[in-house]
């Protein structure tokens, strides 16, 4: 555009609003520039990228000039007071902070006070009304590096902030803003988050649409946990006796050896859903677990999981997940009015925790439920004991075997493998292992298969909702080749997964600004009467 047509326009806004004219001259010219003849920028794309980065600058302008205008107004107070209970009566203008936003860098001027006396930090109650961070990123900025860390690797979510914004952030940097952002959840989900106040059983985060009518009565309640190992850097691997991994004796030079490759911490998934329950019969279970659906529709006839919420933790112990799990159930139903139900893959100490919180809190209405894969899994194991390599009668016997376990008859299955592996002894030793295990598996899980009760009252006998949460919160994140993580930072993401997960993301990070308000400026103050100022 003509420099006399820019001066123009910045004449004719300049008397109206001053400081206006620049901007308006700015804009005038980029629009000038993407309506003009200009070769270089007559495809759609060299004009989007022309509107992205000097709009960008624009839009820098615009809140600097903001910024400039509010500092100007900021009213002198005669004193502030800090906690320390020392008087700030030397007032300064003119103090300034950079502060790098989704725009690019601004400079935040404020009035600093002052004590007479030296070594007492000065206080900028402009910064406590503007809420700035205590690093140079602004908390947009912050939340939008956040949301890319928290779904992919940092060399990614580097990348993408860069394009989205302009504004490359380290690694480092990265990572200490992850850090600080998941520093709330556990407060977050203490206080009881957004869902304290919400009925038991009406929210739906997961997104799964109403269930019929006679949902609403009385849904029953699952609880159900299970680890996903992650790969760890060596400070952060758990001891396994009296030593820490990094303190092992190396048998090897070039590769670990037996015992030493222990470099996976394991993260604990929980979830406490709702199930809009669905009878099923024995027939009807393995037939959809063999690919056959309802009907013309092809779906497959099953219990629906709604109101979904996740637990991940990776620095506590296990038993601090099986707490959640029974806390969350309490306050969805804390007159124990529901059934509640635990679906479980079948590990020992999981199920002894399981019951000894249940104990403990005096619920004996629990009923836990084996997975019926777990179980599948050793049945086959029995089947290829017995049969042939590649014949299509192990799967039959499969499925034979597992049908009567479905009708109560987990005992008869038991007595009946016992009784073939008299009869005919497999020859291999590793079958002769797998029977055993088997026998062993069915007869000490056996409290736990009652399935005839859970499909007449419609409730899962399958762990696929944890299995699923596992994957797409810990592994699709965790598992990244080559990843080697601290506890630290494991578990910032995995906090920061699981509350994206329960849909909480927006109110959680209005609680985590409100608390890092309080940290970083409130807190300075012994009132906050002047800090609106």
């Amino acid at each position: 555009m003509e420099e006399y047509v820019l001066d123009a326009v910045v004449a004719s806004v300049e008397p109206v609003v001053p400081g206006l004219g620049p901007l308006a001259g700015m804009l005038a010219a980029l629009a000038g520039d993407l309506a003009g003849a200009d070769p270089a920028v007559g495809t759609l794309e060299a004009m989007e990228e022309l509107v992205t980065v000097r709009g960008r600058e624009l839009l820098r302008a615009v809140l600097q000039y903001a910024l400039d205008a509010r500092a100007a107004a900021e009213v002198r107070l005669p004193g502030v007071t800090g906690t320390d209970g020392v008087a700030r009566t030397l007032a300064e203008r003119g103090h300034a902070r950079t502060v790098v936003t989704t725009v690019g860098p601004v400079s935040v001027r404020r009035i600093g006070y002052r004590a007479r006396a030296k070594g007492v930090p000065a206080l900028f109650v402009r910064d406590a009304a503007l809420n700035l961070p205590p690093r140079g990123y602004s908390w947009r900025l912050q939340r939008l590096a956040v949301m890319a860390a928290r779904d992919g690797a940092y060399a990614l979510a580097q990348e993408f902030v860069l394009a989205a914004t302009g504004v490359k952030i380290g690694k480092r940097q990265l990572e200490e803003i992850v850090a600080a952002a998941a520093a709330d959840v556990a407060g977050f989900y203490a206080i009881g988050g957004p869902a304290g106040q919400e009925p038991a059983g009406e929210r739906q985060p997961d997104g799964a649409q109403p269930g019929p009518p006679e949902a609403g009565k009385a849904l029953p309640l699952a609880l159900s946990a299970d680890g996903k190992g992650v790969a760890m850097r060596p400070e952060s691997r758990r001891k396994r006796g009296t030593k820490a991994p990094g303190q092992r004796v190396r048998n090897f030079a070039t590769r670990p050896g037996i015992g030493e490759k222990g470099h996976k911490r394991v993260a604990e998934v929980a979830c406490v859903f709702d199930v809009i329950p669905r009878a099923r019969t024995p027939e009807e279970v393995m037939a959809s677990h063999h690919g056959a659906g309802d009907g013309e529709s092809g779906t497959k006839p099953a219990p629906e999981a709604v109101s979904r919420r996740y637990r991940v933790d990776i620095a506590a112990d296990r038993s601090a997940s099986i707490a959640w799990l029974f806390d969350e159930a309490g306050r969805r139903d804390p007159g124990h009015a529901r059934r509640w139900v635990a679906l479980v893959d079948g590990d020992n100490h999981q199920i002894r925790l399981i019951e000894a919180e249940a104990a403990a809190r005096g619920i004996t209405g629990l009923t836990i439920l084996i997975d019926l894969i777990h179980v599948l899994e050793y049945l086959w194991k029995a089947a290829w004991a017995f049969h042939e390599p590649r014949d299509p009668a192990i799967e039959t016997w499969t499925i034979t075997q597992a049908t009567d376990i479905l009708h109560g008859h987990a005992a008869e299955v038991t007595a009946r493998i016992a009784q073939l592996a008299e009869d005919h002894p497999p020859q291999h030793t590793e079958h002769a292992k797998n029977i055993r295990k088997v026998l062993h598996y069915l007869q000490a899980k056996q409290p736990y298969l009652d399935y005839p009760k859970a499909l007449a009252a419609g409730w899962p006998v399958a762990t696929g909702v944890i299995e699923g949460a596992c994957r797409h919160l810990v592994l699709d994140r965790m598992g990244i080749t080559g990843a080697r993580w601290s506890t630290h930072g494991a578990q910032a993401i995995l906090w920061l997964r699981a509350v994206h997960a329960n849909h909480d993301e927006d109110a959680y990070w209005r609680h985590h600004l409100q608390q890092e308000h309080q940290r970083n400026h409130l807190s300075r103050y012994t009132s906050s009467l002047a800090l609106a100022a």
